[in-house]
């Protein structure tokens, strides 16, 4: 490693670790065990429910007496889960490839059968390093972070699951830091790949989506878990798993601020990124605020491959 890029990784971490770890949790006063009340009796739904911060999150709702309806492709997964919750509330699994439209379309045909959705947590995302697609022809990163949970969540809209009194929780995470908004890195082709660029650009578009979701009277938020120990980082991100997991924080701890946004329904605040509870600045750099691609082209970007 040459100097300059020996002097980037020693930034990075100095700057964001206090703040993303275990570390900065704690030092913020948030509760080891929290209690959210306020979830009993609320129907959640929650994607990528299977393990990680998604499950720990399904787990704590159910323990607040919430009903709560999983969502992942593993059903020996979500079967555990269900057999890990001690009520009050309840978990329900339901099984849906999220990488394919046409399984996220009858996922939102059933929820809409079951009636009022009370909030609604577009957990589900990977960051690939290699290029693929999924059996319908489409990139496979845009199609599970962004493209068919924005599918999932306006036909919830449109038939009325979601009302204005619904919360929508878009699970973000620091890596979006690395990008301004773009269209470019959005669904890529398999030359000059880049999963990391993908990754960010898809998380920042989540900003735009709860924004435009917020405008129209939901109480809709994009949120920074931290830096968390899941499945997907351990997957993705061996050498930085390798680094920090002393201190990279639990499933419970990454999940606390999204159910206290359902719990609360704080004010939107227009842009913001929430963290550790708080609406906090989505821009690390001054090289990604400029946006190379304004929020009604990723709108329509949207709009168009989703056909709607």
């Amino acid at each position: 490693m040459n100097a300059a890029a020996l002097l980037k990784v020693v930034n990075f971490y100095g700057r964001f670790t206090p703040s993303f770890t275990v570390i900065g949790y704690r030092a913020r006063g948030l509760p080891g065990r929290p209690r959210y009340p306020g979830l009993a009796g609320k129907r959640i739904v929650i994607s990528g429910a299977s393990a990680g911060i998604g499950a720990s999150m399904a787990l704590a709702a159910a323990e607040n007496g919430a009903e709560v309806i999983a969502i992942g492709r593993n059903r020996e997964a979500l079967d555990d889960l269900i057999a890990q919750c001690a009520g009050p509330g309840r978990i329900e699994a339901d099984i849906c490839d999220l990488s394919l439209a046409a399984e996220t379309r009858a996922l939102a045909e059933r929820l809409c059968a079951r009636g009022n959705v009370d909030a609604l947590v577009n957990n589900v995302g990977i960051l690939d390093h290699r290029y693929s697609e999924t059996e319908e022809g489409i990139a496979r990163m845009y199609a599970v972070n962004i493209l068919n949970p924005f599918i999932l969540t306006e036909t919830l809209i449109a038939c009325g699951a979601l009302k204005p009194w619904s919360a929508i929780i878009n699970m973000a995470s620091g890596g979006l830091y690395n990008a301004p908004q773009n269209l470019v890195y959005m669904k890529q082709k398999p030359e000059g790949f880049s999963g990391v660029a993908g990754y960010a650009t898809h998380k920042r578009a989540q900003i735009v989506l709860t924004n435009d979701w917020a405008a129209r009277g939901f109480a809709a938020y994009t949120m920074h878990p931290g830096w968390v120990d899941t499945p997907g980082v351990q997957r993705s991100l061996p050498k930085f798993r390798k680094i920090l997991h002393p201190i990279l924080r639990n499933g419970a701890q990454g999940a606390d601020t999204a159910l206290w946004l359902i719990e609360n329904q704080p004010d939107p605040v227009d842009g913001a990124l929430w963290f550790d509870r708080k609406p906090r600045p989505a821009h690390a750099y001054a090289r990604t605020r400029q946006p190379l691609a304004s929020d009604a082209d990723v709108i329509a970007m949207l709009k168009a491959d989703a056909g709607l």
